[in-house]
């Protein structure tokens, strides 16, 4: 559990940030940048540790999945608003607990209340008093990035290889479907100076190797379901980071909210 609290952790601090230093890199670029230098620093592992045979097939599933769940979020959040984009995203244990209704699975029902405090604490702290905004589309793009976070948690359910070299897997995968996007993003690309590519290099580290590799490790013995719900605390560090970091104060709706979620996480611990 303490591997996917820490990787949302992470996320969080990486949202905090991400407003004052990646201002300048459009997510064209910027989304395949954190695939491509992802999968060529995790490349050497790779090679030197191949996946196991059984789990390779599985592994492209988990690219595919990891893939959906970042390019559909930023379309999300490009055609509706980032509140929006975040509180769809988090929709993806609610589908996992509906899931498992479907498949007849026997859910206590602290577990059931516990989904529903916090996505309705995920509501109170990323919407506020104004509420979500957004056109049928990008609500479609959020939904589908809720449906592939939750695929992307499923399918990495129990994996036996070894984290980062699952990972390289996942952005080798996303390197080769946004590749296109990023040469077609280049022409228009304005010149990076050096506090641009610092913002590049600490996405890459620490918004994407060290989270995802923790998300991967911490998954391994976490139900699917569990961990998305434990990813819910990625808001929650995000408002308590950017009261520090960005100068916004903390709001009684964030207060709320996160207590909520907190609550929802507690309720459901197996």
């Amino acid at each position: 559990m303490i591997f996917v609290v820490l990787a949302a952790l992470l996320w969080g601090l990486g949202g905090a940030l991400a407003g004052r230093f990646m201002e300048g890199i459009p997510p064209g670029v910027l989304i395949p940048l954190r695939f491509l230098l992802s999968f060529l620093l995790l490349l050497p592992l790779v090679l030197r540790y191949p996946p196991r045979p059984e789990e390779r097939r599985r592994l492209l599933g988990v690219g595919f999945a990891l893939s959906g769940a970042q390019a559909f979020y930023y379309l999300a959040i490009h055609a509706t608003t980032v509140a929006t984009g975040i509180f769809l995203q988090y929709l993806a244990p609610a589908l996992l607990t509906l899931y498992a209704l479907l498949r007849r699975e026997r859910l206590p029902a602290r577990a059931l209340w516990g989904v529903a405090l916090a996505l309705l604490g995920a509501y109170v702290l990323v919407a506020g008093g104004k509420g979500l905004e957004g056109s049928p589309v990008g609500v479609a793009f959020g939904l589908l990035a809720a449906l592939s976070f939750a695929l992307y948690a499923a399918t990495s359910q129990g994996l036996k290889t070894p984290p980062l070299v699952s990972l390289g897997v996942a952005t080798g995968v996303g390197s080769l479907l946004s590749l296109p996007v990023l040469l077609l993003s280049l022409p228009h690309l304005p010149a990076l100076d050096l506090a641009d590519w610092g913002a590049v290099a600490y996405l890459v580290l620490f918004g994407t190797l060290l989270p995802f590799a923790l998300f991967l490790q911490g998954v391994r013995v976490v139900p699917a379901r569990e961990a998305t719900l434990l990813a819910m605390l990625e808001p929650v560090a995000g408002a308590l980071f950017a009261w520090p970091l960005a100068g916004e104060p903390l709001r009684a709706e964030a207060l709320l909210g996160g207590s909520l979620i907190l609550l929802g996480v507690a309720l459901n611990r197996r």
